[in-house]
C-alpha cells in the first residue's frame, strides 16, 4: 500500500528530521545485526553437517541455535523492510485508486500494523518475563529461554515506531 516511491538514496536525506535519521540508522544497524546472526547460525548448520558427515554425529544443539537464530534474524530485519516499503503488498484494486486515496489507505494500514506490532511487543515482553521467572532453559544447551526474547522485543518495538513514522509521513517509505 506504499506510494511506490524510489528506493534509491534520497539527496534530501540530510534535511530529514532527526528522529527519522535516528530511526533509519537503528533499522539499518538492526538489519545488519540480523544478517550477522543469520551468518552465524548458517555456519553452525554447515559445521553440524560436516560433523555428521565426517564424525558420525551432529553438533550438539544445532537445531536449538538454528531455531533461535532464525527467529532473531527475521525479527531484526522486519523494521528495515517496512521502513523501505519492502513488505509484500497485494494491490490489485488499490493501484487503480486515485493517489490521495492510496495514501490514505497506506496511512490506515500503517496505523493498523503499528497496533499489531505494539501488541506483539507487549506479549513478547510478558512472555520473556514469564520465561525468566520460571527459569526455562533450552533442552540441549541449557540456554536461558528469556534471552531470546530481548532482541525480539527490541525489534518489534522498533517496528512499531517505524509504522508510526510511516503513518506520519503519509504512508510513504523512507528513501
Amino acid at each position: 500500500m506504499s506510494e511506490g516511491g524510489s528506493r534509491t538514496a534520497d539527496p534530501a536525506a540530510a534535511a530529514r528530521p532527526g528522529y527519522e535519521r535516528a530511526l533509519d540508522g537503528a533499522c539499518v544497524w538492526l538489519a545488519v545485526a540480523g544478517g550477522l546472526v543469520m551468518l552465524a547460525f548458517t555456519a553452525v548448520s554447515v559445521g553440524s553437517i560436516i560433523s555428521r558427515t565426517f564424525f558420525g554425529a551432529p553438533l550438539v544443539g544445532d537445531f536449538e541455535l538454528t531455531e533461535r537464530g532464525t527467529a532473531i534474524a527475521i525479527f531484526a530485519m522486519l523494521p528495515y523492510c517496512h521502513l523501505r516499503g519492502g513488505n509484500v503488498v497485494v494491490d490489485m484494486f488499490v493501484s487503480r485508486f486515485p493517489p490521495a486515496l492510496r495514501r490514505a489507505l497506506a496511512v490506515v494500514a500503517d496505523i493498523l500494523f503499528a497496533i499489531v506490532a505494539a501488541l506483539l511487543t507487549w506479549r513478547l515482553t510478558l512472555g520473556g518475563i514469564n520465561q525468566y521467572q520460571f527459569n526455562d532453559m533450552s533442552m540441549m544447551l541449557q540456554i536461558p529461554t528469556w534471552t531470546m526474547f530481548v532482541p525480539l522485543v527490541f525489534s518489534t518495538a522498533l517496528l512499531t515506531l517505524v509504522c508510526l513514522a510511516r503513518a506520519a509521513r503519509g504512508g510513504r517509505e523512507f528513501a
